[in-house]
């Protein structure tokens, strides 16, 4: 007995065979000696089987454990038992030796009983009561030494675990008892596996402490009652755990700042109770798996949690109901109430953190608990499109469940984000330049192509075509040349023609000279360029090295040695100087002189422009010197060729050079509406299909972003896998979609005060172009962008577009895709978030809290499960409680049993606030296998045991 007190063992099977005597006269010794000892004892009576199952041919043992409560199972019934259970034995006359006759017959090793005796026996003694477990061993002559080459014991050892409500043996058992298919025909059931000590003697008994090679430490999760027992047959595989330490026991230890360990509640020592009693003394103990608040509407379930939050500093205080505190929905806020109680959570590394009730979250805090409360969920689950912070949870979520190795030593999504996309964000800029210059170029192009830019066209060649005919009907009439003149005069004319004709060559020579400048200054210029973007590039260079150097730095490399950058600038100098030397051959001014005795030589004598000007004027006022020695007669017919040259000049120039016309000339205003009518279509198409491939180049760059996304979501959806079911399937998804403040950009460029496609209700008008588009895919997006900008088009950009933007800027917006980013959505089968129902909303996003959240801070919910369908909670909502619960500290306020009880609850707390008692709050706390607690949810959660009973009867089970 002092073995078993100093113990860390509290609940013992104390076995026999064939009898019971010596478990009563151990307990009676045991409170004998210890009067206030805690330990709990069954009694095991082993019983020996008639049939072998395995290879050796040795009987197994079959063990009954009795419920240990003297009113539902007294000795006298156990007596009554092995007194109606027969072994094989008989005596003198022939009848059988039941088993309590062993005793005066003396000969238990001898004795075996049937299965079927056993069962019988038990009905016999207990009728309906069960008040008893049958295990098996596992082991030795147990269930896996059965042999499997007999069909006959391969039968006997079925029905044996058919019978059986559990099994002795070790942690390499576990799994084969928790398979259902571990039958050859039929599905089994699972059932619990309890590694005994079976000590058999005094130095047996150090195997109670769990580390004796072979018998490990048995844990079952339960109140130490034979009703907590039997939870392990509802619940084999989170109730039993054996090994050193079950991993939630583990975790309180190592983790002790992210379990709570309880409540407290009182008010402030001068509060006299004038608003009710409230909270008086209120220390709520939290189990570290899942505790289950329950309890009539208005009952202050929803208090807890709210206080829970409050002390947590949880970031959903604005979703708040007890502890609301928005304008027009304070509640307990409001004066008199909250100020006059404070809270105090303690830690279970014994710290606390205590607050009055009136005071709010500390933000500046960290959160230390998760809290959804009831109006959080409807929020988000109605307004989900709006809720960045939810998108920003999944990121969260997503990188928690990326390896270590694979976080690039970056602390979050973002920074990961931000490594992992630089080279696609750098080409996206680049290309959104490129696609700038392009709609500069388009811009004046589209212009060209509107119908009034030709009109204007048309008339001005009309009015060009009028000055040509007015200047050849302004020709003078024809003046013969004198026929009888002085050789002096002449000579004078020939010398006045030869001026005239070097005159027109010096035009010709000015005009190719003037060329050959214009083309320099050009070279020139375009030299200018180059030397500016070598400048440009070195710039860039050295920036980007900048940003390289502390990664090679990092990498134990040298940037230098890497990144070199040189220019052979010579043959540019060289260029440069030539150039210059010719612009200023071209515009140097000789100052010539021309004496009398002197002639002017040949046009190409002369090779800058201020020079040929200075011939040409030298010459104009050689010829007018030498008119005025002409005759009248000669005079008129000089002055005749002066004006019909003249004349020829100025057609020459209103028609335009042949092959460069100027501006406003003729040939150039033909040229400008040919080339309107044969070109600019044909310019305009392929600018806009250059436009496409840069749009489609922006949207490969994005999708570069897309595939991180998509890459790192894999190891959730393996998580959400065991949700893949066929009415129930849950992904999540990386995917292009809009971004949310996409309305509110269009409108910054286009009116909705002008006539157009967007006038009046322009949102909704937006939302039905968007409706349709697949942003996923290319096509459906530029389609998308191409319909908008010829609806705006069809309706005069200039007009629809607001005074501080322009045609261009919009095209930018349009075509740059800025308003497509990539998200995460979680998806219910083929629907999306948006999609949804309510309930479906709130389940898929439940799923996503308590099945992918990696976080390991104490998770509350308020009544999580509105909305929601019974099945639907049952099948997937419990299933993620459970899974939740190995992870976290749970705390779930509800009114549905398929959680409370479905998901197994570790811990229920029953809240009363009673009105009439002066608003006093109280609770009950316990397992869902103690009998008040029972009661207590069978009364709320199943409308009373005369409701449930009637129900079963109804469902006819």
């Amino acid at each position: 007995m002092d073995a078993l007190e100093d113990s860390d063992v509290q609940v013992f099977g104390l076995t026999d065979y064939f009898c019971c005597e010596n478990y009563f006269l151990a307990v009676e010794k045991y409170h004998e000696r210890f009067p206030d000892g805690k330990k709990v004892f069954f009694p095991n009576i082993e019983l020996r089987l008639s049939d072998a199952i395995g290879k050796e041919g040795n009987s197994p043992d079959m063990h009954v454990v009795f419920d240990n409560n003297s009113d539902v199972c007294p000795q006298e019934k156990i007596a009554a038992f092995l007194q109606n259970l027969k072994t094989h034995l008989t005596d003198g006359n022939g009848v059988e030796v039941s088993c309590a006759d062993l005793a005066s017959k003396g000969n238990y090793d001898q004795a075996t009983v049937s299965l079927k005796g056993i069962r019988d026996a038990l009905t016999k003694t207990f009728g309906d009561a069960k008040p008893y477990l049958l295990i098996f061993p596992a082991k030795n002559d147990g269930m896996k030494s059965q042999d499997t080459g007999s069909p006959r014991k391969i039968s006997i050892a079925e029905e044996i675990d058919k019978t059986a409500h559990g099994f002795f043996g070790g942690s390499d058992s576990t799994g084969y008892f928790l398979d259902a298919e571990r039958y050859e025909e039929g599905e089994a059931k699972k059932k619990p596996v309890f590694d005994a000590s079976d000590a058999h003697s005094f130095d047996d008994l150090e195997r109670l402490s769990g580390d004796v090679t072979g018998f490990e430490a048995t844990w079952i999760k339960a109140n130490p009652s034979f009703e907590g027992l039997k939870q392990t047959l509802f619940e084999p595989e989170a109730r039993v755990f054996i090994g050193e330490k079950p991993p939630v026991l583990q975790r309180r230890s190592s983790e002790a700042t992210k379990f709570i360990d309880h409540l407290r509640i009182e008010k402030v020592p001068t509060y006299g109770n004038e608003n009710g009693l409230w909270f008086k003394k209120v220390d709520v103990p939290l189990n570290p798996e899942l505790t289950a608040v329950i309890g009539n509407k208005g009952s202050g379930k929803s208090a807890l949690a709210d206080i829970l939050g409050l002390l947590g500093d949880s970031r959903a205080e604005d979703s708040f109901s007890f502890l609301a505190n928005s304008r027009g929905n304070k509640k307990f806020k409001q004066r008199g109430y909250a100020e006059n109680f404070d809270a105090t959570l303690t830690w279970a590394d014994g710290n606390s953190v205590s607050k009055n009730l009136s005071e709010g979250v500390r933000f500046t805090d960290p959160e230390k608990v998760k809290y959804l409360p009831q109006n959080y969920f409807e929020t988000l689950t109605n307004e989900i499109q709006e809720v960045r912070q939810f998108q920003t949870e999944i990121e969260n979520v997503v990188f928690s469940h990326v390896e270590e190795t694979d976080r690039l030593n970056q602390s979050s999504f973002k920074e990961l984000e931000e490594l992992k996309t630089q080279e696609s964000r750098d080409k996206v800029s680049d290309l959104k330049q490129k696609l700038r210059e392009l709609h500069h170029r388009l811009d004046e192009l589209k212009s060209r192509s509107q119908p009034e830019f030709k009109d204007t066209l048309q008339r001005e060649l009309e009015k060009l075509k009028t000055e040509f005919k007015a200047l050849e009907a302004s020709t003078p009439a024809e003046v013969q040349k004198p026929s009888e003149e002085s050789p002096k005069q002449q000579a004078i004319s020939r010398e006045i023609e030869a001026f005239s004709a070097l005159l027109v060559e010096l035009e010709a020579r000015r005009k190719e000279l003037t060329g050959q400048l214009a083309n320099a200054k050009e070279r020139s210029e375009k030299l200018k360029r180059v030397t500016i973007k070598l400048t440009e590039l070195r710039v860039y260079v050295q920036s980007e090295k900048e940003s390289i150097v502390a990664l090679c730095k990092e990498l134990g490399l040298n940037a230098d040695e890497i990144i070199t950058l040189s220019f052979d600038t010579s043959s540019l100098i060289q260029l440069n100087s030539s150039i210059k030397g010719e612009i200023a051959a071209l515009s140097v001014d000789s100052k010539l002189q021309f004496p009398e005795d002197q002639g002017f030589g040949k046009a190409s004598d002369y090779d800058s422009i201020p020079d040929v000007n200075s011939v040409m004027e030298a010459l104009k006022q050689k010829i007018s010197s030498f008119r005025e020695q002409l005759s009248a007669p000669g005079k008129r017919y000089q002055s005749y060729l002066h004006k019909i040259a003249e004349l020829e000049k100025q057609k020459t120039t209103l028609l335009g050079d042949e092959e460069q016309p100027a501006p406003k000339t003729i040939r150039h205003t033909k040229n400008q509406i040919a080339y309107i009518e044969e070109e600019l279509e044909t310019e305009i198409s392929a600018l806009e299909t250059e436009r496409k491939a840069i749009s489609k180049s922006i949207f490969r760059a994005k999708e570069l972003v897309l595939s991180f996304y998509t890459e790192l979501k894999q190891s959730v959806e393996d998580k959400l896998s065991i949700f893949k079911e066929d009415n129930f399937h849950v992904s999540l998804e990386a995917s292009f979609v809009l971004t949310s403040n996409f309305s509110d950009l269009f409108f910054e460029y286009i009116s909705k005060a002008v006539r157009g496609p967007f006038q009046a209700d322009g949102e909704k008008a937006l939302r039905e172009f968007v409706s349709e588009v697949d942003w996923g895919d290319f096509e459906s997006v530029y389609s998308f962008c191409e319909t908008v900008l010829q609806k705006v088009e069809e309706h005069d950009v200039a007009k629809q577009i607001r005074q501080n933007k322009t045609g261009k800027e919009f095209c930018d917006f349009l075509f740059s895709l800025d308003f497509i980013e990539t998200m995460y959505e979680l998806r219910l089968g083929n629907k999306n978030l948006t999609q949804l129902s309510p309930g479906e909303k709130g389940l898929l996003l439940l799923v996503f809290y308590l099945h992918l959240d990696m976080e390991n801070t104490p998770l509350i919910i308020d009544q999580a499960e509105d909305n929601l369908d019974n099945d639907s909670i049952f099948s997937v909502l419990a299933k993620c409680i459970r899974t939740a619960k190995k992870n976290r500290q749970v705390v779930l306020v509800t009114h549905n049993p398929n959680l409370a009880v479905g998901a197994d609850a570790e811990q229920i707390i029953y809240v009363q606030l009673q009105k009439h008692k002066n608003y006093k709050f109280s609770y009950e706390s316990g397992a869902i296998e103690e009998p008040r607690t029972n009661a207590n949810v069978v009364k709320v959660l199943e409308g009373t045991k005369p409701a449930f009973v009637q129900r079963r009867l109804k469902y006819q089970i």
